[in-house]
Formats: C-alpha cells, structure tokens, sequence
C-alpha cells in the first residue's frame, strides 16, 4: 500500500501553530501590508482551518497586538546590543540611527507599531508593557548622559524629546515627505538635524535668558 500523502492542512505542528502563525503573519505583513493582513489570508497561506488559528488569536486584532510587541522587544533589544555600550556623547547618536534602522527594515512593523491599527479600549498589558521596555532602554542612556536617576523627571522628559524627535524624522523619511539625497547617509542627515536643535535650542536659552 502507498503512502498516504499528507493533507495540506496537516502539514503544521499542532504545538507550534502560534509561532507559525506570528511568523507567516509577520512575512505578510511586510508584504502586503497591515490593511490587508486578514485571518482569512493567513489561514489560506498556512493551510489551516480558522478554527485552529482563532484557538491561539481570538481575532485580527490580539494578532497585531502581539506582532507589535515583537517590534518593541526586538527594538529594545537592539538597542540593549548596539547603543547602550557607546561612549556617552554617542548614545543619543546610536539610538537615533539603530531606531532609524529599524524602521527602513521592518517599515510595515514600524507603522504597525505606531499606528491606527492597534487602537484598543483598554491595551494588552503585554503590548504596554514592550513598549515601555523600549522607552526604558533609550531612558537608561540618557540617565547615563544627564548624570540623574533613570526614573528622574528631568530624564523622562529629556527622553520622550528624543523619541518625538526621532519618530518624527523616521515617519518624514519613510513616507518620503522628506526627500533624503542620494549621497547623503541616514547618519549624517541625523547629525545635520541633531545640528540644527542644538542652534534652535541655544538661540532659544539666549532669549529666555538674555545676559
């Protein structure tokens, strides 16, 4: 007797579907983009039942939850590898362009992360609970920079600046609202904005505080 083929829709580890589906969720995300990543496509790519995807999501939205928070943990954990280490005068530097980074590599991911999408009436805890990890790695280096406690006021400001800034800088450039040349690097266009603050900034301090 010959052997049975397999059944497409058996294809799968019954004990690693969740993963599977994360992962392939995340392939189409990047693809397609988040408006169209549905359960049913998923379901379709995967060969499985929505049944058996709705036992590990409920729905399309506990789903974006969670790839989410991926983005968030590994976010922070590129930050935790690449700019906690740097110099001091470098950590601000370092996190803007790992941040960067990020974005031009996961740039669905990165508006998934910001966006609409993920408007609930009362969060996942464990989606507030990446983000806030995030923020901590950047509040770590500007503690290191400002010389304070990490849960000081003055460094929570200071680091929610530096994320505005750089989430501003992010969205400009990956919508192409802002035009990058071609033979200007995302280093230098972050030294040349990082440039421009501190003129702003210092013109500003001479005129609440003139001599």
């Amino acid at each position: 007797m010959s052997a049975q083929q397999p059944n497409s829709r058996q294809h799968y580890h019954v004990g690693n579907l969740a993963e599977q589906l994360l992962s392939s969720a995340r392939s189409m995300l990047e693809e397609v983009g988040v408006a169209k990543l549905s359960m049913r496509a998923l379901c379709s790519a995967l060969g499985v039942t929505p049944t058996a995807a709705y036992h590990h999501f409920t729905n399309r939205a506990e789903l974006l939850a969670q790839l989410a928070t991926q983005g968030y943990l590994e976010l922070a954990e590129e930050l935790n590898e690449k700019a906690v280490a740097l110099p001091v005068e470098e950590k601000i530097r370092g996190f803007c362009l790992i941040y960067l980074n990020f974005a031009r590599r996961n740039p669905a991911l990165y508006q998934l992360m910001f966006g609409p999408e993920l408007e609930f009436e009362q969060m996942p805890e464990h989606l507030l609970n990446a983000r806030q990890f995030a923020f901590s790695r950047l509040e770590l280096m500007v503690a290191d920079l400002l010389k304070q406690p990490p849960d000081s006021p003055d460094v929570r400001s200071a680091a929610l600046a530096s994320w505005s800034y750089i989430h501003g800088l992010t969205s400009l450039l990956l919508h192409e609202v802002l035009q990058r040349p071609k033979d200007i690097s995302d280093q230098r266009i972050i030294e040349r904005t990082l440039t421009g603050f501190e003129l702003l900034f210092n013109a500003y301090a001479a005129n609440i505080n003139p001599a």
